[in-house]
């Protein structure tokens, strides 16, 4: 495992919960539950390609993702990896194994080099038991995992290419760490994203262009018109995560 323990460095594990704090489930929580998970959290940089746990391990705690991106994927009946989730800044995992007292079902890698808030399994257990009322809150987050496992799941389903593609840069937007449209995925992985072939996507992409929905750079997609991109996804109310950023 590639991974660099960040020495005690208050300032930039101030920076990294400050971060968590605004948006997502750390962001939800109330200042003594987030106190309470940052008297025990540490910083962590994992590089490129490196593994946070993997399918079978041993829970080994929850991870924050502070910055960079984290690929999160299940193995197929053929013993290939699926990745069915590309992480932004903000998302937190590892929940459903430690509160199980099980197995990992999920690996998760690092897609770029990432800084991590971690918290390791001993010292939330212990922290839950000094507080119980904590395990509200991580049941909360256990919810809104199944909840994005759930829009995926449903989404990949869609016959119709486009509309994958839109919902797909839609939900990565609003997790987008600047305002300006980009959404850091190259097009090779947007494309295992939504389970459709490159020269698929690129007919798609190109439509989105053409409609000027889309800007296409190197190894990032900047959604232009957001109102458009949501035309694409048709009348369907699972879309509701998105329509209140327009006014929908």
């Amino acid at each position: 495992m590639r991974r660099r323990d960040t020495p005690g460095n208050a300032i930039r594990l101030d920076r990294a919960i400050d971060l968590l704090s605004r948006s997502g489930w750390f962001g939800q929580r109330s200042t003594e539950c987030r106190a309470l998970i940052a008297s025990i959290a540490r910083l962590k940089v994992f590089e490129t390609g490196a593994t946070l746990y993997a399918v079978g391990d041993e829970p080994n705690g929850i991870f924050g993702l502070v910055d960079g991106a984290l690929d999160i994927s299940v193995p197929r009946a053929d013993g290939n990896d699926f990745t069915f989730h590309k992480a932004d800044p903000g998302f937190w995992v590892g929940d459903l194994a430690l509160m199980s007292s099980a197995r990992r079902l999920v690996s998760v890698h690092a897609a770029s080099d990432a800084t991590v808030v971690h918290l390791d399994v001993d010292e939330i257990l212990a922290l839950v038991k000094s507080h119980p009322a904590l395990l509200h809150d991580f049941y909360a987050l256990t919810y809104e995992n199944f909840a994005t496992t759930f829009f995926l799941l449903a989404n990949i389903s869609i016959a119709s290419s486009e509309s994958r593609v839109a919902l797909r840069l839609l939900m990565h937007l609003e997790h987008a760490p600047d305002p300006d449209g980009w959404v850091e995925i190259s097009q090779a992985k947007l494309g295992e994203l939504v389970a459709l072939s490159q020269p698929t996507l690129q007919r798609v992409l190109r439509r989105m262009r053409d409609l000027a929905c889309v800007e296409l750079g190197y190894g990032k997609i900047r959604v232009t018109n957001r109102a458009q991109l949501l035309a694409l996804c048709g009348d369907n109310s699972v879309l509701h995560p998105f329509e209140s950023e327009l006014g929908g």
